[in-house]
């Protein structure tokens, strides 16, 4: 086997190198670097996602900003690259890229190089041990299918998902509408999210961070509880007072007063109709 150095994982973030783009061995080296050296577990959004040894979840904005290229297109073709090298294997299907680093087990398992010589012996007996034991964890890490998502927690059902610059979903949750419905009572905050969700897709260039997008809802609700909410409606007229016995009668007389004077309202006449402020029509 070909000599091996260790190395911290922490000369990526050296302050001497800090100005300058990776090389594509810096690149693949970042890669292993920053995969999980042990099954765990990665959250994305109301979701957790199982994350196994030599794998690691990315965006490829993140990529590209990590290893300071000018373009993700650059990102695609280097990872397309590892994959036909059968080097890694990507999985896109949740928002993220799970990237599989291959072979990680072999060549980064603690036990691999040991730092204390093993007598021939022992070398013998792990390696009999190894031949007669099912190894259940293949070098490559090869899945046929990305991972199942594991279930949001009971009592916080997603709701929607709004999309990202980086191309993520941020997960908006049962109970983050209940607490903004709670803050802004004028405002139907489901149809509101439904809205953001169309203008967020209408314009990807103006989408917001992960980070960012929470501040970037309770902004436009704000707004709209200021403009009077979509929640409100005109309210109801109260039907008119009924009128007195007094005051009754006395539109009664009125009204008989009207009939007598100037006959029943003819809604067939079709006439010339006289205006009796012109002049004065009393005969002399």
């Amino acid at each position: 086997m070909s000599r091996w150095i260790r190395v911290q994982t922490s000369i990526f973030d050296h302050e001497v190198f800090a100005a300058e783009p990776f090389s594509e061995r810096e690149a693949w080296l970042w890669l292993i670097s920053k995969a999980a050296w042990k099954d765990t577990v990665h959250r994305i959004g109301a979701s957790v996602m199982p994350v196994p040894a030599g794998s690691l979840f990315v965006t490829i904005r993140e990529m590209q900003a990590a290893w300071k290229w000018t373009s993700t297109r650059r990102v695609h073709q280097f990872l397309e690259l590892l994959s036909s090298q059968n080097m890694i294997e990507t999985c896109s299907e949740t928002g993220k890229t799970l990237v599989t680093v291959g072979n990680y087990s072999k060549y980064q398992n603690a036990e691999t190089h040991s730092e204390t010589p093993e007598s021939a012996e022992a070398k013998q007996k792990r390696n009999t041990k190894d031949t007669s034991t099912p190894d259940t964890n293949t070098s490559s890490l090869r899945s046929d299918v990305c991972p199942e998502p594991e279930k949001s927690a009971p009592g916080s059902p997603t709701v929607i998902e709004l999309p990202t610059v980086n191309g993520d979903m941020v997960l908006i949750s049962l109970a983050d509408v209940a607490e903004w419905s709670e803050a802004f009572p004028a405002v139907n905050v489901r149809q509101q999210l439904a809205a953001m969700r169309s203008w967020l897709n209408a314009n990807p260039k103006n989408r917001k961070t992960s980070k960012g997008m929470k501040r970037f809802v309770v902004s436009w609700l704000t707004r709209d509880q200021d403009r009077g909410g979509g929640r409100q409606h005109p309210q109801a007229q109260a039907p008119p007072r009924p009128q007195s016995p007094s005051m009754q009668r006395h539109h009664d007389i009125h009204a008989r007063l009207k009939r007598e004077l100037y006959g029943e309202p003819d809604e067939q006449f079709a006439g010339q109709t006289v205006d009796l402020a012109a002049g004065d029509f009393r005969s002399h």
